[in-house]
């Protein structure tokens, strides 16, 4: 979970050594790591459930298109933010 400042940019769990008034404080990195985990659980959970019954083709194409939209849409984010800067 990167966020950025008009400076820098850094890790949501160093944010606490970046503090300047009005921030926010981003708590532990414990509870950042269990809400993190049971996240990621409901995540591939339902992404394991949407692809029972489906072949191993029609599950790699499927892989493909999101790691291309998935990819496209960080090119796309960085290249918006490089002609912001």
């Amino acid at each position: 979970m990167w966020h950025s400042t008009a400076e820098h940019w850094h890790h949501a769990a160093y944010a606490r050594h970046f503090a300047h008034a009005g921030s926010i404080d981003h708590g532990s990195w414990l509870g950042h790591t269990i809400v993190s985990a049971i996240i990621h659980g409901l995540i591939y959970g339902a992404i394991f459930r949407l692809f029972r019954g489906m072949s191993l083709t029609e599950v790699l194409v499927i892989a493909v298109f999101g790691l291309l939209i998935v990819g496209g849409g960080y090119w796309w984010w960085n290249s918006r933010m490089d002609m912001n800067a």
